[in-house]
């Protein structure tokens, strides 16, 4: 039997959870309320915190550390990796999202809390299916400014667990299928997934509005935007996290929560309506834009995540895009699910664990790193 344990931090909250082979004996969501988060505004403000919250866990479910046979944990903002799969949790890792990291995101806590909890223990830590693998077609990469590589960036946990599952059902092997994947959270990002590499890819500010996302803006309106902001004494990073967490729903109806703008609508609230279906519309657009890069050969679309409970906004999507190939619905997410499978498979030798030794961008060495710390303020 191989103990697992899988930690996944978001926004709000840690989600922990143990594993006996494959079974789940405990799920938990470790809530952090906005007072206390107004105390820790910056991401790594967090860390002492969201650790004890889990080593508590842990005493009061009488889970001893030593006895795990490997802690996995989300990849957080880590620069691009070649691969899918597993990477080790070494010191090049703590240090780039320590002193580094690619931006400010609460999933960077992950894996410094999955090191902190074995620190001195002989037990293996490690990041399973990051965000940022780069298996993309190069010309998805192109930009019109030639400084500016778009690289890729998408949910690819949870979206691939949702794939595989999907394949599973109709007796398929998730690499052998052409697959546009839908993620529906916070933020909407999509994928196509070609025989199981994202090929292209749509991500969380490029595409539809989401509940906390404003998305695609024209450059016309944003040069502006962001120059008003600048002037008002707002710094980048406010900027960023308005655009990436305080936009989309939040901003026009001062909640995350498509349920309650459901519920708007329902009563009568016309703005209500015309945003929701904004917002799929904007999903079927970008399913459209990713259908072409392959010539349409889509075997199918798979909507996920938690927006994906609502069979509103997943049938305003469906009846704009089942045209192009048939539409199933897996909603929620299972990442957790997806942490402990990977590490499993690695501890069952189905998988390699690949090495990590990327570099944050300008930097060559750890010393560097921790000497020339960049926390994007």
């Amino acid at each position: 039997m191989k103990r697992i344990f899988a930690i996944n931090c978001g926004s709000t909250s840690t989600k922990v959870a143990y594993f006996e082979d494959d079974k789940m004996i405990k799920k938990v969501s470790l809530d952090i309320t906005a007072e206390q988060l107004k105390k820790m505004p910056k991401v790594l403000d967090q860390r002492d915190y969201r650790t004890q919250q889990v080593q508590e866990f842990l005493r009061e479910n009488s889970l001893n550390p030593a006895e795990f046979h490997m802690v996995v944990s989300r990849a957080g903002t880590i620069p691009s990796v070649p691969y899918d799969g597993a990477y080790e949790v070494n010191d090049l890792m703590i240090a780039s999202v320590t002193y580094a990291p690619e931006a400010q995101h609460a999933s960077t806590l992950s894996c410094l809390i999955a090191h902190q909890l074995v620190k001195g223990l002989d037990v293996p830590v490690i990041i399973y299916d990051p965000t940022c693998v780069d298996s993309a077609d190069p010309i998805a990469k192109v930009t019109g400014i030639p400084e500016i590589i778009n690289m890729p960036i998408a949910h690819l946990l949870n979206t691939k667990m949702a794939g595989i599952t999907y394949a599973e059902s109709v007796g398929k092997q998730y690499k052998d299928l052409n697959l546009i994947i839908v993620q529906l959270g916070g933020g909407i990002t999509l994928g196509f997934h070609d025989h199981g590499r994202i090929a292209d890819w749509v991500y969380d500010d490029e595409g539809p509005m989401s509940p906390q996302r404003a998305g695609a803006i024209p450059t016309r309106y944003m040069a502006n935007f962001c120059y008003e902001q600048f002037a008002s004494g707002k710094t980048l990073q406010e900027v960023r996290m308005y655009l990436c967490g305080q936009s989309g729903l939040v901003a026009y109806f001062d909640t995350q929560d498509v349920r309650d703008v459901v519920a708007m609508m329902e009563a009568g609230d016309e703005q209500a309506e015309l945003v929701l279906k904004a917002m799929a519309y904007g999903v079927a657009k970008s399913i459209g834009a990713l259908a072409v890069t392959r010539e349409g050969k889509v075997d199918q679309i798979i909507i996920t995540g938690g927006i994906a409970h609502s069979e509103l906004l997943t049938n305003w999507i469906k009846e704009k895009v089942s045209f192009i190939a048939p539409v199933s619905v897996i909603p929620g997410e299972r990442e957790m699910e997806a942490l402990a499978a990977g590490a499993l498979r690695v501890l069952n030798g189905e998988e390699a664990v690949h090495p990590y030794i990327y570099y944050p961008k300008g930097y060559s060495s750890i010393e560097e790193i921790i000497q020339n710390p960049n926390f994007l303020a």
